[in-house]
């Protein structure tokens, strides 16, 4: 799997080796600059010692006395001819510092009474050295400082510039398609923004109509297939009061249960309808724990039908809640623990402020946690079942702002409503 990776992260691991690659360039580029710029100075300066001495020697007609006051060092002596003069590197030891130091050398001749003289004056580059070790080191602390500026500066600029496209995603992220208004994107002058909102729109419109003639379509089945239901069970009702062959009998029996599972899909799918259409809108304060105490009350038929123990493990809670939207809630949660429990099995039902939890025993292996709230998911096991129990919990915590967890554990089912 390829590590996940954010657009701005991506542009600094590019633009930052560039970046760090011309800077050290430019530290290496001056260095060299600033080195040579004051290797020419200190040059101009032999130069000028240079021709010092030579006007000394023309005006006096004598050699010069030594000076080395200020490490400049002039020898004299003689030579056999003229020669041209020479610019050079040497080493010079300085007395007060005790060591050897890089310094430049000027050796030319001159004549001195009809005799070549060979002077030399050397300049050491120390002081050159410190002023261009300074220079750099300055140059370090102002690059360090530019390129924190420089990614601070790029960070703002590209954090205001990717600012639509962020608003554009969290949009995306909480529409709702059955929402009739479309996302409100946020304007840019940015083409490729105009060009992804645009589409983003498209596609929310599309969803949105796609949606709404699948709901009208499920609506208008849900109600047609009411009638015909109805008709039909109410005349195999009819035939099953009258005499007839077992195999008749045995035939009609498979057909009038085949017809109440069909309705009771047909109300399942019309009661999804109403939830997806927020027709339960009514808000009351509703005691939890005591709906839950009338709830198992009255299922005591079926526990006893299975031999099932129903405890209750109840806090005292009080949630805003339409009382329908409870009730229909309640009803799949312990009907899912009955359906799928074993023979001699158990119920827990544990009420807290903040949740319930209804555990079953069942089958000894986990459920598919990531397609059983999915609509007209089966359990392999029970063919019979329409698939829409847990779809239909999933659909009024999403409408009511709660959260429906699966958990197996300890040989339990667990389903845990949060809110």
């Amino acid at each position: 799997m390829r590590r996940k990776i954010k657009l701005t992260t991506l542009y600094y691991q590019h633009i930052i080796p560039v970046v760090l690659v011309l800077l050290l360039a430019g530290i290496v580029s001056s260095f060299f600059l600033v080195r040579r710029i004051l290797q020419g100075e200190l040059d101009a300066i032999l130069v000028r010692s240079k021709s010092r001495v030579a006007n000394y020697i023309r005006v006096n007609n004598r050699l010069p006395e030594i000076n080395t006051f200020d490490d400049q060092l002039i020898l004299f002596r003689k030579a056999a001819a003229l020669k041209d003069s020479v610019v050079s590197d040497t080493m010079q030891f300085i007395p007060e510092q005790r060591k050897y130091h890089i310094s430049r050398k000027l050796t030319f001749t001159t004549m001195l009474n009809g005799q070549p003289w060979e002077v030399t004056v050397i300049q050491p580059l120390e002081g050159t050295r410190h002023l261009t070790i300074l220079i750099v080191q300055m140059a370090i602390v102002t690059t360090s400082v530019t390129l924190i500026l420089f990614m601070l500066i790029i960070r703002r600029i590209l954090s205001k510039i990717w600012k639509p496209f962020y608003q554009s995603l969290q949009l995306i992220e909480y529409f709702k398609i059955d929402d009739p208004n479309r996302p409100a994107f946020p304007d840019s002058n940015i083409e490729e923004f105009r060009l992804m909102n645009a589409h983003f729109t498209k596609a929310a419109e599309n969803a949105n109509r796609d949606y709404r003639n699948l709901k009208e379509f499920s609506e208008n089945a849900s109600h047609e297939l009411q009638t015909p239901l109805a008709i039909i069970r109410s005349n195999l009702d009819m035939m099953m009061q009258e005499r007839m062959t077992e195999r008749q009998s045995q035939l009609l029996q498979g057909i009038y249960a085949s017809v109440r599972r069909m309705t009771r899909l047909q109300e399942s799918l019309l009661l999804l309808t109403k939830i997806d259409n927020r027709q339960f809108s009514a808000i009351d304060d509703i005691r939890v724990d005591l709906v839950l105490k009338d709830k198992v009350q009255q299922l005591q038929e079926l526990l006893h039908a299975r031999n099932l123990q129903c405890r209750l493990d109840l806090s005292e809670t009080s949630i805003p809640a339409n009382r329908e939207l409870v009730d229909i809630l309640l009803n799949n949660l312990f009907s899912n623990a009955i359906r799928h429990n074993v023979k001699d099995g158990e119920i827990l039902a544990r009420l807290r402020p903040n949740h319930l939890r209804v555990s079953n025993t069942g089958a000894a292996e986990a459920l598919d946690s990531s397609r059983i709230f999915r609509r007209f998911y089966k359990n392999p096991d029970q063919p019979g079942n329409h698939g829409l129990g847990l779809s239909i919990i999933r659909q009024i915590c999403d409408t009511t702002a709660m959260q429906v967890q699966y958990e197996f554990t300890d040989g339990r089912h667990s389903f845990t409503i949060h809110w």
